[in-house]
């Protein structure tokens, strides 16, 4: 699902104001599931995406 203007400011301002990895994955969780929508297989999609990029931070 695109994005307005609107919420896009709104998720670059999210992003932005987290400072470290570990405050930015609870963000981008929250943006993926706003992207999925009620489509499973793309939110099941961003899980496994997310799941890995939190996993490969997780020492960092």
């Amino acid at each position: 699902m695109p994005l307005t203007p609107g919420q896009l400011a709104h998720w670059n301002a999210r992003v932005l104001a987290a400072g470290t990895n570990a405050e930015r994955a609870p963000v981008l969780w929250d943006l993926a599931r706003v992207v999925a929508g009620r489509d499973e297989a793309a939110w099941a999609d961003l899980v496994r995406l997310l799941t890995q990029w939190t996993q490969a931070r997780a020492g960092s």
